[in-house]
């Protein structure tokens, strides 16, 4: 284990803000987007590093609540002006049924281990969410569609044998991480028998209109 990785794993996150204080002053700044989409694995977080070693690497972690011990998921070198721009994918949820976390991002620097930068974010899965599973097309649910562009408003489009039968706005997109969400039944329209989808995006319109979140489900004559 290298004296780099030795220090990642004896640094918990809470320790971060005891050892910045304890050791000598530090020019090194970590920026990356205060939110990450999350599509299935396949988006990419900026992360952009001033006042390294020039000529280094840095080793790039991350940490959460949960999972407190920072692990490494990345790395750059370094520019001879102490800087560098690396194009990652997000660190993993601490579980897979997460749809939002909040992560200290931590560049440690491979040629002074004492010196690194932090500075959090978050991550979020792009989709939408019912909560709790209904039962029955008139159960009260909440829809919360997450990861959409901010400012703008999320529609639900129901569409039954490839016509739309009702567009439900949850209302404008808030955050950082574009999050809408409201209270409603189930299947906010006439409870025809069979299979469902719906499209979630930002068309009133549209309902593949990109980027959109698929899904599937279906209306029995008898429910449990």
């Amino acid at each position: 284990m290298t004296v780099l990785r030795r220090a990642l794993a004896v640094l918990p996150v809470g320790a971060l803000a005891t050892l910045a204080a304890a050791a000598p002053a530090s020019a090194a700044v970590l920026k990356t987007d205060p939110c990450v989409r999350y599509v299935a694995g396949q988006e990419t977080m900026p992360i952009v590093g001033t006042g390294f070693t020039p000529g280094g690497s840095v080793t790039i972690a991350a940490a959460t609540k949960t999972k407190p011990t920072p692990a490494p998921f990345n790395s750059s070198p370094v520019l001879p002006n102490g800087n560098f721009l690396k194009a990652s994918r997000p660190p993993a949820f601490s579980s897979p049924n997460r749809n939002l976390e909040s992560f200290t991002l931590i560049g440690l620097d491979a040629a002074n281990p004492a010196a690194f930068a932090t500075t959090t974010f978050r991550v979020v899965r792009f989709g939408l969410t019912t909560t709790p599973t209904p039962r029955r097309p008139t159960s009260r649910v909440t829809y919360a569609g997450r990861g959409f562009v901010t400012g703008k408003r999320v529609y639900v489009h129901f569409r039954y044998r490839g016509v739309t039968r009702r567009t439900v706005s949850l209302g404008v997109a808030k955050g950082a991480c574009g999050i809408a969400s409201k209270r409603m039944r189930a299947l906010p329209t006439k409870a025809l028998y069979g299979s469902w989808t719906t499209y979630t995006n930002q068309s009133r319109t549209s309902p593949r209109k990109l980027p959109y979140w698929k899904d599937s489900f279906t209306i029995y004559r008898r429910f449990g």
